[in-house]
């Protein structure tokens, strides 16, 4: 079998760049999905409570609010590990960019901050960019559970 060609830095570089692309995609296309779920399951959760009789909208109530939590429960771990994926790959990327100091004009300042080639927790612009992608789930998780408490406060009052 023939040796490959060894790949060329910015040939790497490119590939880099489209992986984290690519990533950035899937974690856009994850988060849309969860939004539109979500909305799609408070509408209706609004809507029942505004029934006149309790008594029969519960069991859609909560089956709506069990939903919602399970919906957001689910695509919290594709959110997450695209995130993770995407922190490899930049950090892949700015490990090349110390190794290859031809590469660093097609670098951006975060790239070359010391110590950010190892530890995305450095960048603080990055980490504020993934708070919703990382966050958005949990909070819409303790929306359900906050929802749940609150239908079983009614199921109480209308005893």
């Amino acid at each position: 079998m023939p040796d490959l060609d060894p790949v060329s830095d910015l040939d790497r570089l490119r590939f880099y760049r489209d992986e984290i692309t690519h990533e950035f995609n899937l974690l856009a296309m994850r988060s849309t999905m969860l939004v539109t779920c979500q909305s799609f399951l408070i509408v209706p959760f609004a809507i029942l409570h505004t029934a006149d009789h309790f008594w029969w909208v519960l069991p859609p109530l909560v089956m709506v609010a069990t939903l919602g939590f399970t919906v957001a429960l689910w695509l919290r771990q594709p959110l997450l590990a695209a995130d993770r994926t995407i922190g490899k790959w930049m950090i892949k990327q700015r490990e090349l960019f110390a190794e290859v100091p031809s590469l660093s004009a097609l670098a951006i300042d975060r790239d070359v901050i010391p110590g950010v080639a190892a530890n995305l927790g450095l960048d603080a612009e990055h980490q504020r960019g993934m708070i919703f992608s990382r966050r958005a789930p949990m909070a819409f998780m303790a929306f359900w559970v906050c929802a749940l408490i609150w239908i079983g406060v009614r199921v109480v009052m209308n005893l």
